[in-house]
């Protein structure tokens, strides 16, 4: 209840009973019945749609840091008298930067209508908004009611790929490490060995043993050092590690070289669908120190803080 309005209300009520009092006329007493009754009556016409109202928020799944984007904000109201003002608190919560901002709404004459507003993305991170209160008035302004709202929408703020000062090229021709397969099996690199016991049927090389004495086994062999590791050191002022670290990753996959993002914990990204899934996830929750990882099966480690990028 507005105290101001409750305040002039009751002014008016008793500017009314003087009336009464001192102009004994016939309206008077009309006058006084009408501003003592009216607000109530109002109030109890438009309680139905007050009670009705329902707010939906609608609004982009992901969007690119710097584009502009928006989410929207619908009211539907059921009932035929339409609602003359809401009051409305929404709270942004950027939940990489916890950061948080509230913004207040006044609408009027609402019957089913949405209200379009700017979504911030000057900045990366999962943005939540949700409705922290929300006040419905009657046409007078009297009497309030309060609504609560569980809904919350979220919206992933992803980096713009930002190209980084690194020689891909030259750092991923480098040649592989190849031990014995652990298990054996099938394998396009191998190497030749004489046979021991124990060696299965179907890894003897019958063409060459033939030429030999002895025989000779084609022993399956994999890449020791084949796991490329990306690791997040520090995002930079304006996210710079974050869109070098979207850019590296995307190139990497045009290459067909699939690749561990070192974050908060490791991410396994073999397409760009599980690129997406992992920066989102890494930013749901503020920057920590990069998870430990076996170094030993890594082909290349790219270590990114800010715009720089070393390679190891």
């Amino acid at each position: 209840m507005s105290i101001i309005r409750l305040f002039l209300w009751a002014v008016i009520i008793g500017a009314a009973w003087l009336l009464q009092i001192f102009y004994n006329a016939w309206p008077s007493p009309w006058i006084f019945a009408c501003v003592l009754v009216l607000p109530p009556v109002l109030f109890l016409l438009g309680l139905p749609s007050m009670l009705g109202l329902k707010l939906q928020l609608e609004g982009p799944g992901r969007v690119v840091r710097g584009t502009k984007a928006e989410y929207k904000l619908r009211f539907t109201n059921p009932r035929l008298l339409p609602i003359h003002f809401v009051a409305i608190r929404l709270e942004l919560h950027n939940r990489y930067t916890e950061n948080e901002k509230f913004e207040n709404y006044t609408l009027r004459n609402l019957s089913s209508a949405g209200l379009r507003l700017s979504l911030p993305t000057n900045e990366c991170g999962v943005v939540s908004c949700r409705i922290t209160r929300c006040e419905v008035r009657d046409p007078l302004g009297l009497f309030a009611i309060r609504c609560s709202f569980d809904e919350e929408l979220f919206c992933a703020v992803l980096p713009e790929p930002l190209k980084a000062r690194v020689n891909l090229d030259a750092a991923l021709d480098v040649s592989q490490v190849l031990k014995p397969k652990y298990g054996g099996g099938f394998s396009e690199e191998y190497d030749l060995r004489e046979y021991r016991p124990g060696d299965l049927p179907n890894s003897i090389h019958w063409k060459l043993s033939s030429k030999t004495d002895g025989l000779i086994v084609k022993e399956a062999l994999a890449a020791e050092n084949s796991v490329l590791y990306l690791v997040l050191e520090h995002p930079g002022a304006q996210d710079e590690g974050l869109a070098v670290l979207r850019w590296l990753s995307t190139e990497l996959l045009s290459r067909e070289e699939p690749h561990l993002i070192a974050a908060d914990r490791l991410y396994p990204v073999e397409n760009e669908s599980e690129l997406d899934t992992a920066l989102i996830s890494l930013l749901s929750r503020p920057m920590g120190t990069p998870c430990e990882f076996d170094a030993r099966t890594a082909r290349h480690v790219f270590w990114v803080r800010g715009s720089e990028v070393r390679v190891e």
